[in-house]
């Protein structure tokens, strides 16, 4: 699966999840800047998705990865890249969660075949808020999240049918999402 498949199968869950009244997630959309006739700047990006859901008494916000690698590279989210939407979005998500919001990172790391073992497919929540593993990414101290990071520290999210007439599997975010909601009370 790659990064767009992933972000198409999100669209329908949460498309989903409206119709059944129980989330309005969506995209964040694109900002730009109006300065003057004919001249409009677009903005630095921010995270994928943001939404309100049942049950959780705040905003979520997330970026959806894709990672076939060992580990999810967080290199570029770093303050010292210039110009770096996605530096903006991880500091848009640790701002928002000082406030409340359930803020973090949907990852799909592929399935791989390694010389002594395989990994299967999986899905996980990693948490962006104030913590212990952000605290040492800002100090550089870590560039990566791993799986085990996300076994540790993120929680992993089931794939399954909504209803009987679904037939396509679909990540249960929401309920992650709750999950996650009530770990920050």
């Amino acid at each position: 699966m790659n990064g767009r498949d992933f972000e198409a199968v999100l669209v329908e869950q949460f498309r989903n999840y409206r119709t059944q009244g129980v989330a309005s997630i969506g995209r964040y959309g694109v900002q730009a800047i109006h300065r003057g006739k004919d001249d409009i700047v677009t903005m630095a990006s921010l995270p994928d998705f943001e939404g309100l859901a049942s049950g959780i008494a705040t905003q979520v916000i997330f970026d959806a990865k894709v990672c076939s690698q060992a580990s999810f590279n967080l290199s570029p989210y770093r303050k010292e890249v210039k110009s770096s939407n996605k530096e903006r979005q991880l500091r848009h998500m640790l701002e928002r969660s000082q406030f409340g919001a359930v803020c973090g990172f949907l990852i799909h790391w592929n399935a791989r075949q390694l010389k002594t073992r395989s990994e299967p497919a999986a899905t996980f929540w990693f948490p962006v808020s104030t913590s212990q593993f952000w605290d040492e990414f800002q100090r550089g101290e870590l560039a990566r999240i791993s799986r085990d990071d996300c076994h540790e520290l993120g929680l992993e999210v089931e794939w399954g049918c909504d209803s009987r007439r679904q037939r396509k599997a679909r990540p249960q975010v929401l309920q992650v999402l709750k999950t996650a909601w009530e770990r920050n009370q």
